[in-house]
């Protein structure tokens, strides 16, 4: 799927799709997370898998990461 993903919501860094299976099973899971090793999102990203299918995980992260309102940075 080469869906465009929607820049962090709170540092505005590039996105990216990750892919990977749970430890117990072999069950995949797709996440979107910050590039930005600095933002809070980097490492904190939500599991999306409702399916066993690798396509509809990645369509269900983008979408949920796309619907996410911008955060107003705090200085």
């Amino acid at each position: 799927m080469d869906a465009v993903l929607k820049p962090c919501p709170v540092c505005n860094s590039e996105a990216e799709l990750k892919e990977a299976h749970y430890f117990e099973s072999e069950l995949p899971y797709s996440y979107v997370h910050c590039t930005n090793e600095g933002c809070t999102l980097n490492h904190n990203a939500a599991h999306f898998s409702a399916s066993k299918s690798e396509a509809k995980n990645d369509q269900d992260a983008i979408s949920a990461w796309n619907k996410r309102e911008q955060i107003p940075a705090h200085h």
